[in-house]
């Protein structure tokens, strides 16, 4: 079977890493067939073509695939594009600014198409232990979490040197849309979506930016769980730990050790039996070591080969990329009311504040800074 075919639309820092993989023979049954970015001849270090838009690469018949890493604001347009000829999308994270650009995106998947976004941190072997561990009823029915995520550090030259980061016309947000997509799709990929969230925000508390870098949620869910989310990308040197917390058990991730604390029985039932007036369940306390870390991207593109060669499931659908927008959304929903929202999300009324916003600001001059960039160190 030949090669699958991907080309690459948006060239810049990630885009770059996603070539490399390709070109460099590291995602079996598959191969660059050309790139599409800003800048001249950007094929050639890779030797393939290279197209000044990407109407032309889609139309150009040299890709059977393409992945999309562009700016947010382009996803949709791209996207419908790529699909509406028929090819196979592998979109970076976020699909979509807004719960409803993104729902209207997946709604337009032909059935020929496979169409994954990058949730590549469902493949961190932490997260993916985790996965397990709450999946197998380890720590019981779940009654609290708490996810501090406040390793997100971002310096001002990240946004000085960018035309659309901390925008709302580049990005429709921040923090949360940009860095914390990550975690807010491993929370709901482990807990579910809530019945209601509020939230609070610093919109440019650390940054020279519109959008927010700083916020606190309290999640509320139908089964009685509570949860808070706390992140930040001007804390240093922030920390990134969760906390998982049930009737026959508690585990904490300090984002390199699992730790479960397994109790010898129902905590419930402790609680309502003992005669130990100050006594407390046993725990156990237990370990885990999680599996040797894995190229996170690397593994959502053999996945997304496999499935258009193969037919095997996706592991990160489309479809897969909209409850975390729908959390992050309605964090800022909330913000700027000052009150709780309730999910599903009212995706018409986010969308009419959203516009509000992007009307009144503009992107972002970009400053002609030398910045020095390493790829390794944003994956946090």
């Amino acid at each position: 079977m030949s090669a699958v075919r991907v080309g690459i639309i948006g060239l810049g820092n990630i885009g770059q890493q996603h070539a490399k993989l390709l070109s460099g023979g590291a995602i079996e049954g598959a191969a660059l067939s050309a790139v599409c970015g800003r800048g001249d001849d950007l094929g050639a270090p890779f030797g393939v073509p290279s197209f000044p838009d990407h109407q032309a690469l889609i139309d150009s018949g040299l890709a059977d695939a393409v992945l999309i890493a562009t700016p947010t604001q382009s996803h949709p347009e791209i996207g419908l594009a790529a699909l509406k000829q028929g090819l196979h999308v592998l979109m970076e994270k976020p699909l979509a600014m807004s719960i409803g650009e993104a729902q209207g995106l997946v709604s337009a998947t032909p059935e020929r198409s496979r169409f994954a976004v990058m949730l590549n941190q469902r493949f961190h072997p932490a997260y993916a232990r985790i996965k397990t561990l709450v999946d197998e009823g380890r720590l019981g029915p779940l009654q609290r979490f708490a996810w501090t995520m406040t390793s997100w550090y971002r310096p001002d030259v990240y946004y000085k040197v960018s035309k659309w980061r901390g925008t709302w016309p580049g990005e429709g947000g921040g923090l949360l849309i940009n860095q914390c997509i990550h975690n807010l799709d491993v929370l709901q990929w482990l807990v579910g979506q809530p019945d209601d969230i509020f939230a609070v925000a610093g919109f440019g508390r650390y940054h020279e930016i519109d959008v927010e870098d700083e916020v606190t949620a309290t999640l509320r869910f139908a089964n009685g769980l509570t949860g808070t989310v706390t992140a930040s990308s001007g804390e240093a040197p922030g920390i990134n730990q969760l906390d998982l917390v049930g009737d026959l058990g508690t585990l904490r991730f300090d984002g390199e050790r699992i730790r479960l604390y397994a109790s010898a029985q129902s905590v419930a039932d402790h609680c309502a039996n003992t005669l130990d007036m100050f006594g407390m369940p046993e725990f156990t306390e237990h370990p885990i070591t999680p599996a040797e870390p894995v190229d996170q991207h690397a593994a959502v593109l053999r996945n997304f080969v496999d499935a258009i060669a193969r037919g095997e499931p996706l592991a990160t659908p489309a479809a897969a990329g909209l409850p975390s927008i729908e959390l992050a959304n309605a964090m800022l929903l909330s913000a700027w009311r000052g009150q709780a929202v309730a999910l599903p999300l009212d995706a018409e009324a986010y969308e009419a504040t959203l516009q509000r916003k992007i009307a009144s600001t503009s992107l972002r001059q970009p400053a002609a800074i030398e910045a020095n960039i390493d790829m390794a160190k944003s994956y946090r």
